[in-house]
């Protein structure tokens, strides 16, 4: 009888890691698609410079070996995300991504990356003087 009370913990304790390891890795797989969703335009945005440095027929090689990189940085911010937000409240911000006004926001967001790039630049410029003259 022991025994048998033994065994059905053990295997009532296994199936609820199981579940919670399953629900878990459900988790972070939502938050790397939120990520990268949520990411990924303003990141191309940025990354436009870059690939002017980069003859143009190495460009498509060289976003072919990018994309690791990327998905491993994509998946190191989820994981950090799921200690700030519900898997509940990153399924509502997938759901609103996948919406119409999810879509504009994400294409706004990416072009309003692309063109604000020239304006902190300008801003740059105007504040290193003033960095200068009080970091003496």
């Amino acid at each position: 009888m022991m025994k048998k009370t033994i065994l059905l913990t053990i295997v009532f304790f296994l199936g609820s890691f199981i579940t919670v390891r399953a629900q878990d890795e459900a988790f972070v797989q939502d938050a790397f698609k939120l990520t990268k969703m949520s990411l990924s335009g303003s990141i191309e945005a940025s990354m436009s410079q870059v690939y002017t440095m980069i003859p143009e027929d190495n460009v498509e090689a060289f976003k072919k070996e990018l994309q690791p990189i990327m998905d491993d940085f994509y998946m190191k911010l989820a994981k950090k995300s799921t200690e700030y937000y519900t898997h509940e409240e990153v399924k509502e911000l997938l759901n609103f991504y996948n919406s119409e006004l999810g879509k504009k926001s994400l294409k706004v967001q990416e072009k309003m990356t692309k063109e604000s790039m020239g304006m902190a630049q300008e801003l740059n410029m105007k504040i290193m003087p003033l960095i200068q003259k009080y970091s003496k």
